[in-house]
């Protein structure tokens, strides 16, 4: 049977679904358990008219595989209604950051008891990003240091960026503007130089004096970047509700780390991402009529027409070489 052999190579989500529509529901609810596929485990669970304590023990489990999988907000919401367990709700939505639906989740559950345990936990994230953002300061100031001294020693040599290889520059581009006339060949020379491009990055090492240690400043200076775009709301609702709650030192502490490290990205960016490479940026998306609605120059990525998200988005597009 097709659904056994998906299960026996472990691929639960799909086992659950052949043996559902086989009627074979036990088995069905036997693979899906294992799945964050919560709605599909619990819609069989109701067809078999399990008990009540089967319910919360399989919501339980789910709960557990969301959370793994970093979906804070489907696992708190099993928690709270097969488990009967705000406590175990809270905790997860505190965990994975989400402390306004923890807060709206307490008030709910007429559970203010919670507020204090939810802002304690969220003092402790604030007082950790302050720190993380602080040491992304620090490093990103390591960074133009060394990438000066890097930038005159290749000069000296004859090695400028001008004179590295780029044929991989847009490769990720073209991917994305490909269209589905392309040929057999030329995607699989565009998977083939992506896997190129990782096996290079593994080289890449920030030790002073290494052989990629330019591509290596660029590639951290663009993972900040990232960390700025996914932090970006996080950070907001943390402050927001610090200054709900009347913290306003710990809001007032995280919010200037955060304008320090968006202000040096923004003044510095232009330093580590030559302007060759915005050029040949250009030119390839003109050739490709790949339109972004906002202004190239350096001295914009983090403000005025790019914002701070758009500009590590449109970063992640390119690899540090």
């Amino acid at each position: 049977m097709f659904a056994v052999m998906l299960q026996e190579k472990g691929e639960m989500e799909e086992a659950g679904i052949m043996f559902g529509q086989c009627g074979i529901l036990k088995e069905s609810l036997a693979c899906l358990r294992h799945t964050t596929q919560s709605h599909l485990a619990l819609s069989i669970a109701a067809q078999l008219n399990l008990p009540t304590d089967q319910v919360s023990g399989l919501a339980e489990q789910l709960a557990d595989n969301l959370k793994r999988e970093g979906n804070y907000k489907e696992a708190a919401k099993l928690f709270d209604r097969y488990c009967d367990n705000i406590d175990e709700a809270v905790e997860v939505l505190c965990e994975g950051g989400l402390y306004s639906d923890a807060l709206e989740l307490s008030q709910m559950r007429k559970r203010v008891d919670l507020v204090s345990d939810i802002m304690s936990s969220l003092k402790l994230q604030a007082d950790t990003t302050h720190t993380l953002l602080d040491e992304k300061c620090e490093n990103v100031q390591k960074f133009l240091l060394r990438i000066e001294v890097v930038k005159t020693r290749r000069s000296m040599v004859g090695t400028g960026f001008e004179d590295m290889d780029h044929s991989d520059l847009y490769s990720d581009i073209t991917s994305v503007t490909a269209t589905s006339a392309a040929s057999t060949s030329s995607r699989r020379s565009a998977k083939s130089s992506k896997g190129r491009r990782k096996q290079e990055k593994k080289k890449f090492s920030l030790k002073e004096g290494s052989k990629y240690e330019y591509f290596a400043i660029q590639e951290a200076f663009k993972q900040i970047m990232v960390f700025l775009r996914d932090e970006k709301l996080k950070i907001r609702d943390m402050v927001n509700i610090l200054l709900l709650q009347g913290f306003r030192d710990h809001a007032h502490k995280l919010l200037k780390s955060q304008e320090e490290l968006v202000t040096l990205v923004n003044k510095n960016v232009g330093v580590i991402w030559p302007s060759l490479y915005l050029t040949l940026w250009r030119k390839e998306e003109k050739r490709a009529r790949w339109s972004l609605s906002v202004t190239l120059p350096a001295s914009t990525y983090l403000c005025g027409p790019l914002s701070s998200l758009q500009a590590a988005e449109v970063l992640q597009q390119f690899p540090a070489n």
